[in-house]
């Protein structure tokens, strides 16, 4: 099958930023959009239920339980997530929390903002199941470039992803997932590398907008 899905999304439910939609609101948007797969990837807390999972399934969408983490100051997304993973702070419990059912990307690595990898990426190499391709470029200034060039040159899958923070953000970029509708097999197309990204450039006026709007949330 293929899904078209979306890795990182942030709603209401963010312990750190201050988001205007609910959790249902982005869930009925990707409905709209035509997604089969979502992960909310709330910063510092993994926002799931059965509750909400049964939302989202009864209109289509399969939802995997994600988080935003904050590992020695840098952004990492971790897909299938669960309540425990809350607590990593630092790569050596990362390396130990990996395993066969967890998914780990890398998002925005390579952008000019001090919470983003760039260096920590390849000394941590081997711990990245993906590296994210984000929403946020115009084809002049594109820091996806790097990402591309690294997964390409080490075989590392890349994935799109549109970092939802307002809803004006969602579905400027996403990925295509050839699997079967659940989530191990998820993990694991993404893991081989069956992934396809679906992106276009954000005009410049675009970007301003969004990059306003990202310093009112914070």
């Amino acid at each position: 099958m293929k899904l078209k899905c979306d890795f990182h999304l942030h709603t209401g439910s963010d312990l750190y930023d201050r988001i205007s939609y609910s959790d249902r609101e982005i869930i009925d948007l990707a409905c709209h959009k035509g997604y089969d797969v979502l992960s909310i990837t709330n910063h510092g807390v993994v926002t799931f239920s059965e509750e909400l999972r049964d939302y989202a399934g009864e209109r289509g969408i399969l939802l995997i339980p994600g988080i935003e983490l904050l590992v020695e100051g840098k952004h990492v997304l971790l897909i299938n997530a669960r309540a425990e993973h809350q607590s990593i702070r630092d790569f050596r419990d990362l390396r130990e929390a990996k395993d066969e059912h967890l998914l780990i990307i890398a998002p925005h690595p390579f952008f000019p903002k001090t919470t983003c990898l760039n260096g920590r990426f390849m000394q941590n190499r081997t711990l990245f199941d993906a590296v994210e391709f984000s929403h946020f470029y115009h084809r002049l200034v594109n820091y996806n470039r790097k990402a591309e060039r690294i997964c390409r040159d080490y075989g590392i899958p890349l994935v799109g992803s549109s970092d939802t923070h307002m809803l004006r953000q969602f579905d400027r970029t996403s990925t295509i997932v050839d699997a079967e509708r659940s989530i191990s097999s998820i993990v694991q197309a993404v893991r081989a590398g069956r992934t396809e990204v679906v992106t276009k450039p954000l005009t410049l006026w675009q970007m301003v907008r969004i990059w306003y709007g990202f310093a009112r949330l914070s």
